[in-house]
């Protein structure tokens, strides 16, 4: 075909097959690759009567518009009154459950409420929203609102932090998660008490004092504490009263090797906003850690927060090597073996 010569072939047809040929093309007004004066296939063969006069020509269809009876309709025209077959959607079963779900969800007022809305006009409107003082944009939302969702209030957690205390004493075997959230009646001293027991006690690897208004001179017992504690994995002491200063000590205290701690969590203090000075050396103190995991804590700064990202990443992937390492050890388990891949 590319010896072809299409000007040869072009040149041997007629003007009235050129002409075909060029409706043919022209079957497709939206195709972009024809010209647009070729794009339609009709073609006027009257003669021009002069030139165009824009305002005679729309005088003209006006006038033809005008002049023009209309077609007399076979079923007469009555207000209200639909013509024709009604459509009736159908619906299947899911399509009907969800509908129901919907509708059982959204707020239904009282029938004359309802009735009352819907034949109120915009000055109605504006007239009940001034009385109720308010936007009327917000008093329709306010009255059509989605309802709210309830959820089931957790369990007062029932523990002792008496009994609490005495396993941690006597280094209860079975003693491995301790969980004091939501207890905000333990007294300093006994908080004190509990985070001292950590001392001799290398049974205990959970400890979680969430809401518990603790303050700073119980976290420098926990300090102090920690210092001596390799069992212990994590602690949450989320929402409480620990300053920033506090806080920078703990981690401090963290990043030092005599300690087995892998996650901890202390976001949500009283004092969120810490300040570029402790948030930047508590960073510091998180890049010398070689063993910390998980953190729980907001950062308002984003240097510091994307350093301690870093060093956390690289603390899993040394776990990821070390475990790669171990796997192909002799003697030490299953073989480590490459994902296969489609090739």
């Amino acid at each position: 075909m590319s010896d072809v010569d299409l000007e040869a072939l072009l040149a041997a047809l007629s003007a009235e097959e050129v002409q075909n040929l060029v409706d043919e093309f022209a079957a497709d007004p939206d195709d972009k690759h024809v010209p647009a004066c070729v794009r339609t296939a009709y073609r006027c063969e009257k003669d021009p009567t002069g030139d165009l006069d824009r305002d005679s020509l729309i005088n003209h269809v006006n006038e033809l518009a005008l002049n023009t009876p209309d077609k007399e309709e076979k079923v007469k025209f009555e207000a209200g009154v639909k013509r024709g077959k009604i459509f009736v959607p159908k619906y299947n079963e899911d399509e009907l459950a969800e509908m129901q779900a919907k509708e059982e969800g959204s707020v239904k007022l009282e029938p004359e409420m309802e009735e009352a809305l819907a034949e109120a006009t915009l000055e109605d409107i504006m007239c009940l929203a001034d009385i109720l003082n308010t936007n009327p944009q917000d008093f329709i939302m306010e009255a059509y609102a989605d309802p709210l969702q309830y959820y089931e209030p957790e369990p007062p957690n029932e523990t002792n932090a008496k009994d609490v205390l005495a396993k941690l004493k006597s280094n209860d075997a079975d003693t491995k998660d301790v969980c004091l959230n939501n207890l905000n009646t333990i007294s300093e001293d006994d908080m004190c008490s509990i985070f001292n027991t950590l001392r001799t006690n290398d049974k205990l690897q959970k400890f979680a004092a969430t809401s518990c208004d603790i303050s700073d001179f119980s976290v420098k017992t926990l300090c102090a504490a920690i210092e001596q504690n390799q069992a212990l994995k994590s602690i949450s002491l989320e929402n409480n009263r620990v300053s920033p200063d506090a806080l920078l000590e703990l981690f401090e205290t963290i990043a030092s090797p005599n300690n087995g701690l892998i996650e901890v969590r202390v976001a949500a203090q009283q004092q969120e906003a810490m300040g570029v000075r402790v948030e930047d050396e508590i960073a510091a103190a998180i890049c010398k850690n070689p063993r910390l995991i998980r953190l729980g804590m907001s950062f308002q700064f984003q240097e510091c927060e994307q350093r301690v990202a870093n060093q956390l990443i690289n603390n899993v992937d040394k776990i990821r090597q070390k475990r790669l390492k171990d796997g192909v050890a002799p003697g030490a388990g299953a073989k480590w073996t490459a994902a296969r891949t489609l090739d």
